[in-house]
């Protein structure tokens, strides 16, 4: 990303500036019940231990994945949750050691259906950018179910790139781009949060390759 889009990112994220008054802390055990309930949408009724990923627990299964919660007066308005990319393909230079700790993905975000168009849902984008940006990450995708087309100018709002159903997305790693998330179901958005992190056409003419994820 140069110079003028991410001045056109950071303009566009304040502008979207959350006016809401919930405080935002790490997710953790004791919220599965109230949170999978915000996440039928999302992601389906699925078992609540899938959560335990993004708890912050000092533990090499988790140690790049965190989850956070926004709460007002006791009520959990919104939830989001993330993890660094595990990814071990034969033949791939780069170890999934280093894939990790430099790419993530943000699994899930959801707000409560009281409370949406309050900035909560920014908010919690933030707070989990801000997070992986500290942590290292240099790269964010989020995947999109291919037939939530209301999803792109909001991804696009913020900021993000969104690619073509079922594309997804090619990233630089090693001497050669590989594809990331190619599924019919889903198109890929990304961001990018570190200087360098840009699209390179040279890679492969004509393509659309994400570059500068391991500078």
């Amino acid at each position: 990303m140069g110079r003028a889009s991410r001045r056109r990112a950071e303009h566009r994220a304040r502008a979207a500036a959350p006016k809401t008054d919930a405080a935002l802390r790490s997710l953790t055990r004791t919220d599965f019940p109230r949170v999978m309930p915000l996440l039928r949408d999302a992601v389906g009724d699925e078992d609540p231990e899938r959560l335990t990923l993004y708890l912050q627990e000092p533990s090499m299964a988790n140690r790049f994945g965190t989850g956070l919660v926004a709460e007002a007066d006791g009520q959990i308005l919104g939830v989001i949750a993330g993890a660094g990319i595990g990814l071990s393909l034969p033949g791939l230079e780069v170890t999934e050691e280093e894939i990790t700790p430099r790419i993530a993905l943000l699994d899930v975000l959801a707000v409560h259906p009281d409370h949406r168009r309050q900035g909560i849902g920014a908010l919690l984008r933030n707070a989990l950018l801000d997070h992986f940006r500290r942590a290292g990450h240099r790269l964010v995708l989020a995947k999109l179910a291919a037939g939530r087309r209301d999803l792109v100018p909001v991804y696009s709002g913020w900021g993000w790139t969104v690619g073509n159903p079922g594309a997804g997305v090619a990233v630089e790693l090693g001497p050669d781009p590989v594809v990331l998330a190619e599924d019919p179901t889903t198109r890929v958005a990304w961001i990018a949060l570190a200087p360098g992190v840009s699209l390179n056409s040279s890679v492969v003419p004509g393509a659309l390759v994400v570059s500068g994820a391991f500078d």
